[in-house]
C-alpha cells in the first residue's frame, strides 16, 4: 500500500503539490480558529467538587479571581495619598472603559472604611458632602484611630508606607475579555503612577501573571525558535552538506506542526499551557522519519539508482520501519485518554494526528520533492555521500566493537543505574503554579511577595455553606469552622485570616458595644444586624451573603509553593469532614456536596490537578509501555523481540525520572509530556534498529554480530544525526527566562540523549543475546 502510495507519488509530484496545498489551506482556517485558556478548571473533570463549588461561586457572585495593586509612598494616609487612592478606587468602578464590560466586580481598599467614618463626621458638621471638608481636616487622628483596627493588615501596612487596593473581577467573562480588561487595568494603574509622582504602584494577581507569562513566552519565542532553527539547520547541513537537504526536512514539519495546529482549531479543542510542548515534541519526533528517508534516498542513490527508484526503494524498505513507528508511536499517544486530565487526553489525540500527518508528508510530499529536485543526476556528489556516509558509520561500529567487548560491565552498570532511578522515582513530588513559570525577579512575582508578607496570605480557598445561612445556630458554626481551621497544628501560619458573615455580623456589634465577643441567639436581632450592613457595606455583605441561603467563608492562604498550597487545602477539607462528623452543624446547614466537602478556588482546584499527575502519568505510562509491547511483538512476530524493542523506551523513561529527581525538579504539566517524547522517540529508535536487524540478519543471512555492525553503521548513523538536531533544539529552549520551559528544554534534551545512549549500546547487546538463543 504505502509502495504503491509512494510510486504514484513519484509519478505524479505535482499532483501531490497541489493536493498538500489544498489542506495546507484548509488547515490556516483551523489554525485562525483556534481558542487559548488558562483556566485552572480546564485541568480537571467537571465532575470534580472543587471545579462544581469554583464555577457555582463564579456564578453566583461574578468573580471569584482578585487582582491587586500595591501603592507604596512615604505616608499613604495622608489626604493627598487618601485623595488620590479613594479617586483611583471611584475611577476602577465607575469608568465605562472596565465597568461596561463587566471587567470590575467589587474594588476595595482603606477608602470603604474611612468614607463612613468621614460621611458621620460631615453629617455632624452640617456639610452635605465630605469631599466638601478641607483636606487639612480631612485625616485627622480620630478618623484614623476609628478605622485603625480594621485598617491595619488588610489593607495598609503599620508604618504606613504601602497600602492595597484589591479589584475582584467578574470571573465570567471570556479569556480575551479578561486578557483586554487586565491590560486596562494596567492602562490605569500607570497613569495613576504618573499623575501622582509621590506614590508607586505595582499590578499583581494570577492575571498579572498570566499576562506577563505570556509576553515572556513571545519575547522568548522571538529569540529561541530562531536559534533553534538555526541550530538544526547547521546540524542537518553538517550531516548532508546540502541546503536543499535542510530545507526538506523544515518544509514537512511545518506542514505537519501546521496541519497539527489546525486540527485543533478545528476540532473546537481549547490550546491550554500543555500544548506549548506540542510542537517541539512532534518535530523532534517527525524529524527522524525525514532523517530516516533522506539517509536511505542517499543510499540508494549512491548504489547507481535514479531518483524516481530511490525514492521508492527508500519508502519500500526504511519507510516500512517508519510506518510501523508512526503506527506504534500513535498507539503511545493513545495510552493518554486514560488520563483524568482533560488537556492531557487531548493533548495524546492531538500529538497522534501530528505523528500521522508527518507520516504521510514523509512518504509522499518528500519522495516528490526529491524526484523533481534530483532529476538531473550528480554521480560525484554521490559518490561523496557514500564516502561521507561510510566515515560517519565506521566511528559508529568502532563504537558498536568497543560495546561489544565490555557487554558485562555495560550491561551491570545501565543496570544498577536503572533500578537506582525506579527507587528514586518513589520520592517524586508534583507542582503546579502560574507564579513557577516567571524568574523571580518579574514585577508581578515581586510585588505578590510583598503583599503576602505585609498583608498576608490572598490567594483564598472558599468553604460554600448552604441551608438556613442566617440562623444563630448556623454563624456559630462559621466561627467554629474557622477557629478549629486557624488553629489546626499543620497550619504553621500557612492559613493567615479568614471572613465570613459571622465575622461581619460580629464587627457590626462591636461598632455598637465593644463588649459583645459572640453572636446573638434571637434570630430577628441578626435580621436587623444584616438590613444595617446592606445599608453601610453593601458590597462587603454581597460577597459574604450570596443569598438568603448561601454564604461563603473564605480562607486566606500564603503559600509560597504548591505543596503548602496542597496542605492548606487539606486542613480546610480535614476541618469541614471533623465538623459535619461531630454534629457541630446547626439545623439546615449543609458544608458537603456529592458527600464532599464544599471546598473551591484556585488553590484547590491546584491541589486536585497535582493529586492527579502522577497517577494519571503513571496509568499513561504503563498503558504506553504495554501497547507498545504487544505492538513490537505483533510486527515482528516475536513477544522477546516486543520486550526487547520496548528497551530504549523504558530505560529512557526510568532514567527521567531519576534525573527528574536527582535535579530536586518537581512534575508539572509541562515535564510530564516530556515522557511522550521518550515514548515516541524510544519507539522508533528501536523499531529502526531491529527491522533492520532483522533484515540483515534473516533476509541477507549474516552472522548476528555481522548483522548488528550493518545495523549500526546504516541506521545508527541516521538516529545520530536525528538525536543531535533535536537535542540541539531542545537545549536552544533551555535558555529561556522562563524556568519551566528552561527545566523543558533541559531535560527533554537529556532524554533524547538516554535513549540514543541505550538504542547504541543496551538494544545491540539484547539483539545478539537473542539471535544467539535462536541459533543455538
Amino acid at each position: 500500500m504505502i509502495e504503491k502510495i509512494t510510486a504514484a507519488s513519484e509519478e505524479r509530484p505535482y499532483a501531490v503539490l497541489a493536493v498538500v496545498g489544498l489542506v495546507t489551506a484548509f488547515m490556516i482556517y483551523g489554525a485562525l480558529q483556534l481558542t487559548i485558556t488558562s483556566e485552572t478548571e480546564d485541568y480537571l473533570p467537571e465532575g470534580y467538587t472543587s471545579v462544581q463549588i469554583t464555577k457555582k461561586m463564579e456564578n453566583l457572585i461574578g468573580g471569584t479571581t482578585t487582582e491587586m495593586i500595591l501603592i507604596e509612598g512615604e505616608n499613604v494616609l495622608s489626604s493627598d495619598s487618601f485623595g488620590a487612592i479613594a479617586d483611583f478606587q471611584h475611577e476602577l468602578s465607575q469608568k465605562p472603559i472596565l465597568r461596561d464590560e463587566n471587567y470590575v466586580a467589587r474594588v476595595g481598599s482603606y477608602r470603604n472604611y474611612i468614607v463612613p467614618i468621614l460621611e458621620k463626621i460631615a453629617k455632624q458638621q452640617n456639610i452635605s458632602n465630605w469631599e466638601e471638608m478641607k483636606p487639612s481636616r480631612l485625616l485627622n487622628q480620630l478618623v484614623i484611630d476609628m478605622a485603625k483596627d480594621q485598617l491595619i493588615g488588610p489593607y495598609i501596612t503599620n508604618n504606613h508606607k504601602l497600602a492595597l487596593v484589591s479589584v475582584t473581577v467578574n470571573s465570567r467573562l471570556s479569556r480575551p475579555g479578561l486578557q483586554e480588561g487586565t491590560e486596562t487595568l494596567h492602562e490605569y494603574t500607570e497613569n495613576f503612577a504618573e499623575a501622582h509622582k509621590g506614590l508607586k504602584a505595582t499590578n499583581t494577581g494570577s492575571l498579572t501573571m498570566e499576562s506577563e507569562t505570556q509576553e515572556m513566552m513571545n519575547r522568548d519565542n522571538l529569540v529561541l525558535i530562531p536559534s533553534a532553527i538555526i541550530v538544526i539547520v547547521l546540524i542537518l547541513f553538517l550531516v548532508f552538506r546540502r541546503l536543499s537537504d535542510t530545507a526538506l526536512p523544515f518544509l514537512i514539519l511545518g506542514l505537519g506542526a501546521l496541519w497539527m495546529v489546525g486540527t485543533i482549531g478545528l476540532t473546537g479543542i481549547p490550546f491550554t499551557m500543555v500544548y506549548v510542548a506540542l510542537v517541539p515534541i512532534i518535530l523532534g519526533i517527525g524529524i527522524d522519519y525525514t532523517v530516516h528517508m533522506l539517509n536511505r534516498y542517499y543510499e540508494e542513490k549512491a548504489n547507481g539508482s535514479t531518483a524516481g527508484e530511490s525514492a521508492v526503494r527508500s519508502v519500500r524498505t526504511v519507510g516500512i520501519a517508519v510506518a510501523l513507528t508512526a503506527i506504534t508511536t500513535i498507539i503511545g499517544f493513545a495510552s493518554f485518554g486514560v488520563s483524568e486530565i482533560p488537556p492531557l487526553r487531548n493533548f495524546g489525540f492531538v500529538a497522534g494526528g501530528g505523528i500521522l500527518y508527518i507520516f504521510i508528508l514523509a512518504t509522499t510530499l518528500l519522495p516528490s520533492l526529491l524526484v523533481l529536485r534530483d532529476r538531473e543526476e550528480n554521480e560525484e556528489e554521490d559518490r561523496g555521500w557514500k564516502d561521507k556516509r561510510d566515515r560517519i558509520g565506521g566511528a559508529l561500529s568502532k563504537v558498536e566493537k568497543a560495546t561489544r567487548a565490555h557487554k558485562k560491565p555495560i550491561l551491570a552498570g545501565t543496570g544498577i543505574l536503572t533500578v537506582v532511578c525506579v527507587i528514586s522515582s518513589f520520592g517524586l513530588t508534583t507542582s503546579m503554579s502560574y507564579d513557577e513559570f516567571l524568574p523571580q525577579n518579574v514585577d508581578s512575582v515581586t510585588a505578590m511577595e510583598r503583599v503576602e508578607n505585609h498583608f498576608g496570605g490572598q490567594n483564598s480557598i472558599f468553604v460554600l455553606t448552604r441551608g438556613n445561612v442566617t440562623s444563630p445556630e448556623s454563624l456559630q458554626s462559621m466561627l467554629y469552622l474557622e477557629k478549629e481551621v486557624k488553629s489546626d497544628e499543620s497550619n504553621e501560619n500557612l492559613i493567615t485570616g479568614s471572613m465570613s458573615l459571622a465575622d461581619l455580623v460580629i464587627q457590626r456589634l462591636r461598632e455598637i458595644n465593644p463588649q459583645i465577643t459572640g453572636i446573638p441567639n434571637e434570630p430577628s436581632r441578626i435580621g436587623e444586624i444584616i438590613r444595617a450592613l446592606e445599608n453601610k457595606f453593601p458590597e462587603r455583605l454581597e460577597k459574604l451573603l450570596i443569598d438568603e441561603n448561601k454564604a461563603p467563608i473564605y480562607f486566606y492562604i500564603q503559600a509560597d509553593t504548591s505543596r503548602e498550597t496542597e496542605r492548606a487545602t487539606t486542613i480546610i477539607r480535614k476541618q469541614v469532614k471533623e465538623l459535619e462528623g461531630f454534629g457541630k452543624l446547626g439545623e439546615d446547614f449543609n458544608l458537603a456536596l456529592n458527600e464532599d466537602p464544599a471546598v473551591g478556588g484556585s488553590p484547590v482546584i491546584i491541589t486536585d490537578i497535582m493529586d492527579s499527575i502522577i497517577p494519571s502519568m503513571r496509568n499513561s505510562i504503563v498503558l504506553a509501555i504495554v501497547l507498545v509491547v504487544i505492538v513490537l511483538a505483533v510486527v515482528f512476530r516475536s513477544p522477546f523481540l516486543g520486550f526487547i524493542g520496548a528497551i530504549p523506551t523504558v530505560m529512557a523513561l526510568f532514567w527521567e525520572f531519576g534525573a527528574i529527581r536527582s535535579f530536586g525538579w518537581s512534575l508539572d504539566v509541562m515535564n510530564m509530556t516530556v515522557s511522550a517524547l521518550a515514548i515516541g522517540i524510544g519507539v522508533d529508535f528501536s523499531i529502526h534498529m531491529v527491522h533492520r536487524f532483522q533484515d540483515e540478519w534473516k533476509e541477507q543471512g549474516k552472522s548476528p554480530e555481522e548483522s548488528i555492525s550493518a545495523t549500526i553503521k546504516s541506521v545508527g548513523r541516521a538516529i545520530t544525526a536525528g538525536a543531535a538536531t533535536t537535542i540541539g533544539a531542545f537545549l536552544v529552549l533551555s535558555l529561556s527566562r522562563m524556568p519551566p520551559v528552561a527545566r523543558f528544554g533541559e531535560l527533554a534534551g537529556l532524554i533524547i540523549f538516554f535513549c540514543l545512549v541505550s538504542s547504541l549500546i543496551v538494544l545491540p547487546s539484547a539483539l545478539l543475546a537473542y539471535a544467539h538463543w535462536k541459533e543455538g
